[in-house]
């Protein structure tokens, strides 16, 4: 509750990133944002389901988050809440979906600093400000106007033998993306610390593998993945998307 949060406001206001989900008050959430806007720190949101992905949404609140990391039917949720027009239907290629995903991000970079829109099978498309010919992950001190563009990083191979679970996935992916920048890591290396946490959540009977660690998902100490490149998107502020 915003009650119980407020008892440790010394120490969410020194954090280098601050974490909420979906499953907390909306009244919490929107706590913590002010405490966000007031002490000038970096809160990420996962939204954990298309429902609760709506709540920071309905007031100004997600204004003063940094990141989030929906899926792209929570991002249309989040769009819809906000009053901007969303697709009828979800695409189902790669193409549309890439571009539905760009398209929907932009609005709510206008205050975000990220969006990582998780697509599943698909990889995940990171969305944020342009720099040095990729995203800047790394959590910010003010907000600045900057280009804004998309990557799209695709999913690493599992076969359907190898998957024993569908749950945590998208967990393992964001808590090890997580993990890269609170350690500085570029911006590849952390979505392939996020790759590789959520290969290793489908290769297990459990939601959070209990092999994750630090060192599991180095991407310099896993010699025999090879990576492919990512795809750039630029995003034009006014007139749309170009590949």
């Amino acid at each position: 509750t915003e009650r119980y949060v407020s008892q440790f406001e010394r120490q969410i206001s020194s954090a280098p990133l601050v974490c909420l989900d979906g499953n907390i008050p909306i009244s919490t959430i929107n706590y913590v944002c002010l405490l966000a806007k007031k002490h000038n720190i970096n809160v990420w949101f996962e939204p954990t389901d298309k429902e609760k992905a709506r709540k920071p949404f309905l007031s100004d609140a997600w204004k003063f988050l940094s990141y989030s990391s929906p899926n792209l039917a929570e991002l249309c949720i989040m769009n819809k809440t906000l009053g901007i027009s969303t697709p009828d239907e979800l695409p189902n290629t790669l193409d549309e979906i890439l571009k539905a995903a760009a398209a929907l991000s932009r609005p709510l970079l206008e205050h975000l600093h990220c969006l990582v829109v998780t697509l599943g099978p698909h990889g995940v498309l990171l969305c944020g400000e342009h720099e040095a010919g990729t995203i800047n992950l790394q959590p910010r001190k003010l907000k600045k106007r900057k280009q804004i563009c998309a990557l799209h990083y695709p999913a690493m191979t599992v076969t359907p033998e190898e998957i024993l679970n569908v749950s945590g996935a998208g967990d393992s992916l964001v808590g090890a993306l997580i993990a890269g920048i609170l350690q500085g890591k570029d911006t590849d290396t952390c979505v392939q610390m996020g790759l590789l946490a959520a290969r290793m959540s489908l290769s297990s009977p459990h939601p959070i593998s209990p092999m994750l660690t630090l060192d599991s998902v180095d991407p310099n100490k896993i010699q025999t993945q090879k990576w492919q490149k990512p795809t750039f998107v630029k995003i034009d502020q006014d007139s749309g998307i170009h590949f």
